[in-house]
């Protein structure tokens, strides 16, 4: 968890460096990625962009981009620190004395799958269990009704006068 926050931290000062122009122009290496994109409107300038790419075992971050008809041009500068960092956070099996290096024996025995391995560990086992099955309710509509659809009125009803 150290290393991550310390690659964070790596990150973000250099992401400040490269907004604020805080770098060597001469240290820029350009990279062309071949395209074929011919109804864009090609860039006469670079524009500035930030972003990280891991090259083999080297990290690199964006610093400008530029689009043409045919290319993609990417000016990235490397990202030393972080480089190192990452570069760390690997573990050879040459550095620990316990792992078999290169032997073709020791490599077999890795391939055994006997009861004899230290870690072998049982299968964990799951049942799943169906729930009860109920049976299903029916509701029924409530039925609100006029027991006498006409309602009494006191008096007789207008009478329509025709003209």
């Amino acid at each position: 968890m150290l290393q991550q926050y310390q690659v964070y931290i790596t990150d973000k000062k250099m992401n400040d460096l490269i907004s604020n122009n805080l770098y060597d122009p001469n240290a820029l290496i350009e990279v062309k990625i071949a395209q074929h994109m011919p109804g864009i409107n090609e860039w006469n300038d670079y524009k500035n962009i930030d972003g990280q790419v891991q090259l083999k075992n080297a990290c690199y971050n964006y610093v400008k981009l530029k689009i043409t008809a045919d290319t993609l041009y990417i000016k990235v500068i490397k990202n030393y620190e972080k480089t190192k960092l990452i570069g760390k956070n690997i573990i050879y099996a040459k550095q620990i004395n316990d792992i078999p290096q290169g032997d073709k024996e020791n490599n077999a025995s890795f391939k055994k799958a006997g009861t004899d391995l230290k870690y072998n560990h049982a299968p964990t086992a799951f049942k799943f269990i169906a729930f009860e099955t109920f049976t299903p309710i029916i509701v029924k509509p409530v039925q609100i009704g006029l027991i006498d659809p006409y309602i009494p009125v006191a008096g007789k009803p207008p009478q329509i006068l025709f003209s």
